[in-house]
């Protein structure tokens, strides 16, 4: 994944879902299902990153006390329903997708061992790009002004660039210019500061793009 070879990484994924299937490890075959349905996210498949995602949750469900990680299946199960609203969302399901994503919510906030607060903030930018796609700027802009806050709070740089750059999104689409100016200024410098030197370019040509 790592080198951009998606066709050798899926190869290897597949691989490893079986093996742990053989020797009957449940908590490694659903990180593998995992890590297989976030790669076919990347490649925008969708549908099979969902079913990929749904079979890791169901994996999970077969741990039992004594077996390995079980301590790790409620954060594991949130990030799951995180990564089926994420896909969701990229095949257009937007209701569905809002519904998933709020779930992870709830779920990152009452883990056993305490809230995950930055994966809080990862479910709020995702809920913000449902809201955007949806076409209700005005509502994910709550929810990317809670990411904002997260992801500044969190210390975690590169992730605020990017709710930064999608924040300055929902500011256009709602017909606040000199805000999503700001946002692209501000997130120019994180990724500068990250040495993105991609993001920090196509953020700098949204900034001298004509308005509109």
């Amino acid at each position: 994944m790592g080198v951009g070879d998606a066709d050798r990484a899926e190869e290897a994924l597949e691989a490893a879902i079986t093996a742990d299937a053989e020797c009957g490890h449940l908590r490694g075959r659903a990180t593998a299902l995992e890590a297989l349905g976030l790669l076919r996210l990347k490649m925008w498949r969708h549908d099979e990153a969902r079913l990929g995602f749904e079979e890791a949750q169901r994996v999970l469900g077969g741990i039992r006390e004594g077996d390995d990680g079980l301590r790790d299946v409620p954060r594991a199960t949130a990030l799951l329903e995180h990564h089926i609203g994420r896909a969701l969302t990229q095949g257009g399901a937007f209701q569905a997708a809002l519904a998933k994503l709020n779930d992870a919510l709830v779920r990152f906030r009452t883990l056993p061992e305490g809230a995950d607060t930055y994966n809080e903030g990862r479910v709020y930018m995702s809920l913000g790009e449902t809201h955007l796609r949806a076409g209700d700027p005005e509502l994910a802009l709550v929810c990317l002004d809670k990411a904002v806050e997260t992801m500044t709070a969190e210390g975690a740089d590169l992730q605020l660039a990017d709710v930064l750059e999608q924040r300055a999104e929902g500011h256009r689409l709602a017909g606040h210019p000199a805000e999503a100016a700001e946002d692209l200024r501000a997130a120019a410098a994180r990724y500068e500061k990250q040495e993105d030197a991609v993001g920090a370019e196509r953020v700098r040509e949204r900034l001298a793009a004509p308005a509109g």
